[in-house]
C-alpha cells in the first residue's frame, strides 16, 4: 500500500531530474532492465509462496491420476473355492447343483462408472485453476519487485544528492569560517551556515536509513542479498 501511494512521486521524481538535466545527480542511468529482470527471475525461484503454488499444481496433477485410477473401484472381483472338481446334485431338489472347484465373478458398480468421468473432469479443472492462480501470483510478484526496485534506486539517488549537499555545505562552512575569523563575515551568517550543515548531515543520515530499508524490502522478495544476484 505504501509503495502504491509513493509510485506517482517516484515517477515524477525521475521525470523531473531527467528534464532538468541534472546529469551528476540523475538516477535514470541507474535503472537497468537487465538487473530488474534478474531480480524478478530470482524472486520467482526463491520466494516461498511461489513454491506453495507449485505444490498446489503437483497436488492437482496427483488428483487427476487418482481420479483416473478410481475407475477400478467400479469393478469388484469375487471368487469361491470348493475342493474337488465334480458337480454335486441336490437330492431334494435335483434341479439344483453344486459346483466344486474355483468359482469367480465380476461385479460392476454403475454409480461409480457414471461418476468417474465427472471426477476426472473436475480434477482437470482444479489443475487449470491452480495454474491460473500461479500465473496471477507471478504477475503480481513481478510487479511488486519492480516497485521495490524503483524505490531502492530512488533511495540511492536521494543519498547521492544528500551526500553532495553535505559536501557543498561543508565547503561553504569552511569559506565562511575563514571570512568570519578575518572579521569579513558576521557571526549570524556563520551560525546560519553551520546550522545548514547540521541539517544536511541529518538529512543524509535519514537518506541512509531509507536506503537500508528499501534494500531490505527488495531483498525480502528476491530471497537473497543484492550482491548475490549476478
Amino acid at each position: 500500500m505504501f509503495i502504491k501511494k509513493r509510485l506517482p512521486f517516484i515517477l515524477f521524481f525521475l521525470f523531473f531530474i531527467h528534464q532538468n538535466g541534472m546529469a551528476q545527480l540523475t538516477i535514470v542511468p541507474e535503472l537497468s532492465d537487465s538487473v530488474l529482470q534478474k531480480f524478478i527471475a530470482v524472486a520467482k525461484a526463491n520466494y516461498p509462496k511461489v513454491k506453495s503454488y507449485q505444490n498446489r499444481i503437483n497436488i492437482a496433477n496427483s488428483n487427476i491420476s487418482k481420479a483416473k485410477a478410481g475407475l477400478l473401484d467400479a469393478v469388484t472381483v469375487s471368487y469361491v473355492y470348493q475342493p474337488g472338481t465334480s458337480t454335486t446334485i441336490d437330492p431334494v431338489n435335483p434341479s439344483t447343483s453344486y459346483f466344486k472347484g474355483l468359482q469367480a465373478g465380476v461385479f460392476l458398480n454403475l454409480g461409480t462408472l457414471i461418476e468417474h468421468p465427472y471426477l476426472v473432469k473436475q480434477s482437470k479443472e482444479e489443475l487449470l485453476i491452480a495454474h491460473n492462480e500461479q500465473d496471477e501470483y507471478l504477475i503480481n510478484l513481478a510487479t511488486e519487485v519492480k516497485k521495490r526496485y524503483y524505490i531502492y534506486v530512488l533511495r540511492v539517488g536521494e543519498l547521492k544528492m544528500q551526500t553532495s549537499a553535505v559536501q557543498d555545505a561543508e565547503n561553504s562552512l569552511k569559506d565562511i569560517r575563514y571570512k568570519f575569523e578575518k572579521g569579513e563575515e558576521s557571526f549570524s551568517e556563520y551560525n546560519k551556515i553551520q546550522s545548514d550543515v547540521n541539517n544536511h548531515r541529518i538529512s543524509k543520515v535519514q537518506a541512509e536509513a531509507n536506503l537500508f530499508s528499501a534494500r531490505a524490502d527488495l531483498e525480502e522478495l528476491i530471497g537473497t542479498k543484492l550482491e548475490n544476484v549476478k
